[in-house]
């Protein structure tokens, strides 16, 4: 019996992952734990019976409410975070890099992961991959691209490599004048044409900027700079691996997160995902990069040549210039804007420590939303 943890229980990643660990009985929720949807989190744990539960948000718990829990460990706020240590496979499926001390605790216990935070690994991807190696943590990505990725190197050995190809279905938007950009309204750049996803990652995905974000991902997740990305509307194909000879091995597959998930949960085996197999009745396309208008993966080229600090810089501003956004603040248009002007405007630190990433990713995306909403 292989015993997940589930950190970020409540949010999509989370209950597919626990679809996936309820079809399969080799697997058991041993401990799941919420940002702050209390009620999701104590009917999924009346359903999977883990030993433990966490809560990270004080305000929304109520002992009145989880008292129905009997015989379950039960933490609220900062100690929630440790109660992963008697698991096989922790899911970092929480977002943000507030999970950033708690990732760097695990990986320095020498634990398998399996990570679908994108922002931790762009904003201290040097040191995360860096102490995952001294220690012997394992870490499997769960995003779809990477996840891609990580199977086709399979096929090869890594000095062979010679590029790591990333797709991107070019967002809604693609085909838009730089004039029609201010008028994009958020209740319409929530909605993705092929994936179902938060708010966040939908608004990501239609300026370009998820896809600058999983750029400097892969750059350390497999170690080399040498990382593109084409315009695959289908998003069929989920990511490609050049080698030398001429040789591109793709993963493809419908775009449905169960099968990453049920990967990187199952793994070294390949167990039954529950998502639809793809069907050859459709053409599969490909489409130049329109960096005129949505330039975003060109910051994640300088940041991934910059190193240091710039992944982080990054990630703080579109965070908090989505934020802006989605709160009706700034314009569509102003989110990459913002990113690029905080980019070249901070000074960025060739050599943080962890503490630093985290002060700075603070301190970028407060300063973002201030000077915006002032």
């Amino acid at each position: 019996m292989k015993k997940i943890g589930v950190l970020g229980s409540s949010g999509s990643i989370g209950r597919q992952a626990l679809e996936f660990i309820e079809s399969n009985a080799e697997f058991r929720a041993e401990v799941l734990v919420a940002h702050s949807n209390a009620d999701l989190l104590i009917n999924q744990a009346l359903k999977f019976c883990p030993s433990a539960v966490g809560l990270i948000d004080e305000k929304a718990y109520d002992k009145g409410k989880f008292a129905c829990l009997s015989g379950v460990k039960i933490a609220v706020g900062k100690e929630a975070f440790d109660l992963f240590d008697d698991v096989d496979v922790i899911l970092f499926a929480a977002v943000g890099c507030d999970v950033l001390p708690a990732l760097m605790s695990y990986i320095r216990k020498g634990k398998k992961i399996a990570l679908a935070n994108k922002e931790c690994l762009v904003s201290a991807g040097s040191i995360i991959m860096t102490e995952a190696q001294r220690y012997g943590a394992e870490i499997i990505p769960v995003d779809s691209e990477h996840s891609a990725i990580w199977q086709c190197l399979r096929a090869g050995q890594t000095k062979d490599v010679k590029e790591i190809i990333l797709t991107a279905s070019g967002g809604r938007y693609y085909s838009y004048p730089i004039s029609e950009l201010k008028k994009i309204t958020p209740d319409e750049a929530v909605k993705h044409p092929n994936w179902k996803m938060g708010k966040k990652i939908s608004v990501d995905s239609a300026t370009m900027m998820n896809k600058a974000l999983e750029l400097v991902e892969a750059r350390w997740l497999f170690g080399t700079k040498n990382v593109g990305y084409i315009i695959h509307p289908e998003s069929i194909i989920h990511s490609m691996v050049l080698f030398e000879g001429g040789a591109i091995i793709a993963q493809m597959s419908e775009p449905d997160m169960k099968l990453p998930i049920s990967i990187a949960l199952s793994y070294p085996d390949r167990l039954p995902s529950g998502g639809k197999n793809f069907e050859f009745d459709r053409p599969l396309t490909f489409l130049p990069k329109r960096e005129d208008v949505f330039f975003a993966p060109t910051l994640a080229e300088f940041c991934i040549n910059e190193g240091g600090s710039a992944g982080a810089i990054m990630d703080a501003a579109n965070e908090g210039a989505v934020k802006l956004f989605l709160g009706g603040h700034i314009a569509f248009s102003d989110i990459a804007d913002i990113v690029r002007r905080e980019l070249t405007s901070t000074k960025i630190d060739k050599n943080p420590t962890l503490d630093d990433i985290i002060e700075l990713h603070d301190e970028v995306k407060n300063k973002v939303i201030y000077k915006e909403k002032k």
